[in-house]
């Protein structure tokens, strides 16, 4: 959606399309009322943070995609021109979310040397989403080649986003003021790069998902009791969404589908931008469904192991054993 954002003087000139007020005021509702859950989460999470820093700091970084998007959303309604501004932070954080979700689960097996160690003899599926459908791939024992391949592609994605996605940022901000062509604007430079740059966006993060998907599709049967598919997959459905449905309907602007002969309020609110508010509201809306699932999937009972009755992390756990045989073994080599 290439419309250049009304400026707050022209908005209070031309006047507001006449769903936007309802919208914002909704969105503000529901935007509120996950900040309050938000805070009300990481306060029942925090008694957990020094016993288990880096599995509070994954789990909490996780849950502050689905108000953090709302919010973005909102801002980018109230105020068109940081449209940009939003949509980069929002990816920023997704990809964040990617690392701090794989870190989730080297946490969930005891370290990353334990998750290897763990895998070490098992076997790695191939035909993990989003290759799923083709069943016609085999399983293939544990390599650490296949194991840091997968990390490397979960890696690529945050750097893209955050490295990339930054210089993104700046030629569509320096465009919006005619640079570097002043006669043609923005068309010139955001439309190749913006393209080129989106595509490979999308690329990158079917391949994060894939390596995400190869490793803890793999320590599936170890972290059943983590219920670590649900976490997974009420994260990533919600994310799709709100990246896909931004194409989809920027796709039926740009065919002439949704014209501006039927939708545009007036000349600085076309159809595209309309579009575009009524996206970031459906964005909201699905934030407010999928947030109460979050919480109830990553909740404070993963903090505790009970298999064994224990009150301890796995991790910990391992490291108590690995203690205890050291001293045992200390223990024999002294009476002999």
């Amino acid at each position: 959606m290439g419309e250049p954002a009304p400026s707050f003087s022209e908005i209070l000139e031309k006047g507001y399309p006449p769903e936007w007020v309802p919208l914002i005021a909704l969105a503000t509702a529901m935007t509120l009322a996950m900040l309050v859950m938000d805070i009300r989460a990481v306060i029942k999470h925090k008694k957990y943070c020094t016993k288990f820093p880096i599995q509070f700091l994954c789990t909490v970084g996780i849950l502050q995609v689905y108000p953090f998007f709302s919010f973005m959303q909102l801002v980018g309604m109230i105020v068109p021109k940081s449209y940009e501004v939003t949509v980069f932070l929002s990816e920023g954080l997704e990809a964040l979310t990617f690392l701090f979700f794989l870190r989730l689960v080297f946490t969930y097996m005891g370290g990353k040397k334990a998750t290897k160690s763990t895998l070490k003899g098992a076997h790695m599926h191939l035909n993990v989403p989003p290759l799923c459908c083709l069943v016609c791939l085999p399983s293939v024992k544990f390599t650490k080649t296949f194991f840091i391949f997968c990390e490397v592609l979960v890696g690529l994605y945050a750097v893209y986003c955050l490295g990339v996605g930054f210089a993104e940022l700046i030629i569509m901000l320096d465009a919006e003021e005619g640079y570097p062509n002043a006669d043609q604007g923005a068309s010139v430079l955001t439309g190749t790069f913006g393209t080129v740059y989106h595509v490979t966006l999308v690329v990158l993060l079917f391949f994060a998902i894939y390596g995400l998907s190869g490793i803890y599709h793999s320590a599936e049967e170890s972290l059943q009791h983590k219920g670590i598919v649900a976490k997974f997959l009420v994260y990533k459905i919600f994310t799709l969404l709100a990246k896909f449905q931004d194409v989809l309907f920027g796709t039926l602007v740009h065919h002439g589908v949704v014209k501006d002969e039927q939708f545009k309020y007036n000349d600085i609110w076309p159809a595209g931008l309309r579009v575009r508010n009524c996206l970031a509201f459906v964005v909201c809306v699905e934030a407010m469904i999928s947030f109460p699932l979050a919480l109830k999937f990553y909740n404070t009972a993963d903090y505790v192991v009970t298999d064994d009755g224990g009150t301890d992390e796995g991790g910990l756990d391992m490291m108590k054993n690995e203690v205890a045989d050291k001293v045992d073994e200390d223990t024999d080599l002294s009476l002999v």
